[in-house]
């Protein structure tokens, strides 16, 4: 596996996000891209879809349980093997 989509939320608290993109840098997730949402009713909370390469499944494993305790919600997308482009 190379490539793996995620989502967690964070609340308008300091430091919540660093906190998660710590553990993921600590764990060595690569981010290939992040992406962040307001969730509709609920102010200054926001979703974050992030696209991470992992190159170590048992590390990604365990970067994932290490976030659960800094996010109220934190899922999976999808696990896939990264393609190559059709782009040159």
């Amino acid at each position: 596996m190379n490539k793996a989509s995620i989502y967690f939320t964070v609340a308008h608290k300091f430091g919540s996000l660093s906190k998660i993109l710590s553990i993921l840098s600590y764990y060595e997730i690569n981010m290939a891209k992040i992406q962040s949402m307001p969730i509709p009713g609920q102010d200054w909370e926001y979703m974050f879809y992030v696209d991470v390469e992992i190159n170590d499944i048992d590390m990604y494993r365990k970067s994932l349980e290490a976030i659960r305790p800094f996010t109220p919600s934190l899922g999976v997308l999808g696990e896939y093997r990264k393609g190559k482009s059709v782009i040159d």
